[in-house]
């Protein structure tokens, strides 16, 4: 078994598009079409950054680098025809050239689907630990109604303040501002707020694809003051009941971070969401 460093970019993503379609290999950080793929390996990637193996002149592996910063990476696999001692040797090998070809990188994120072969116990070869698991679930049907007096209303201008500093205290990180959102309102974009006691305790965000009968909801967060009150719960069955209203929405879907599995259950699962698709997340951590 050879180890190479990038070439083949034709051979190589169509190996990737092919392999990242299978649920035991499927990398969350990888594209989705061939072009995307050619594309990131030609402009992102070079022979430092990416690797793959290879046997009897068969690409049968690959692991590469992608930078988000000087110290950070989303890492292109592990993706492996097998989990031999062999390969996990060679998939070894290239993790320690990759490491040192960038010893400035601290921190190195791996996302891979739940019943990934790699998951686990074997990912331990390259010493990466589990952060979280990304949950996906849907709702296809309006969640039944509850005896609960609702406390939630639409955005308007009074609570500017109080909605921009929840949404920048929640979401420290995120590309998307308190404006940002306010400026999609609309027929296809909705922004409720949970009030109590005059205060704003919390907020939902969704918004609609009419093309794809879709309705997501990319931002919630309630106070850190007021948590485990009921208030998630309050907001995310009234939203999706909200959304359902519209015409051409089928599916309300929503993306969940969370180590445990238990509060999906008892918060998403019990509004009528079912998880379709859980990828657990992984960080390596460089330590000099």
């Amino acid at each position: 078994m050879n180890i190479l460093p990038l070439n083949h970019i034709d051979e190589i993503s169509t190996y990737i598009l092919d392999k990242n379609a299978e649920n035991k290999n499927y990398v969350e950080f990888i594209p989705r079409t061939l072009d995307e793929i050619k594309l990131k390996l030609t402009n992102t990637f070079d022979e430092q950054s990416f690797y793959y193996m290879e046997d009897n002149q068969e690409i049968v592996g690959i692991l590469g680098f992608e930078k988000i910063d000087t110290h950070e990476v989303n890492v292109w696999g592990p993706i492996v025809n097998d989990t031999s001692d062999e390969t996990l040797n060679a998939l070894e090998e290239m993790w320690k050239l990759l490491l040192s070809n960038h010893p400035d990188v601290q921190f190195c994120h791996i996302a891979l689907h739940k019943d990934h072969q790699l998951n686990n116990s074997k990912l331990k070869r390259l010493h990466a630990g589990y952060v979280k698991t990304h949950y996906t679930l849907e709702i296809q049907q309006p969640p039944l109604a509850i005896d609960e007096h609702h406390q939630m209303t639409p955005y308007s201008k009074p609570y500017y303040y109080a909605f921009h500093k929840l949404h920048a205290n929640s979401f420290k990180d995120s590309d998307i501002s308190a404006d940002d959102i306010i400026h999609t309102l609309g027929d296809n974009h909705a922004l409720y707020l949970y009030i109590a006691e005059g205060l704003v305790k919390g907020y939902i965000y969704s918004s609609i694809q009419t093309s794809e009968q879709l309705a997501t909801i990319p931002y919630l967060a309630s106070h850190h003051d007021y948590r485990k009150q009921g208030i998630a719960f309050q907001m995310i069955h009234y939203a999706t009941t909200e959304a359902f209203k519209h015409e051409d929405v089928q599916t309300v879907r929503i993306h969940v971070d969370s180590k445990k599995h238990e509060q999906i259950q008892l918060l998403y699962e019990k509004i009528g969401f079912k998880i379709v698709d859980e990828t657990h997340h992984f960080k390596y951590v460089h330590t000099y």
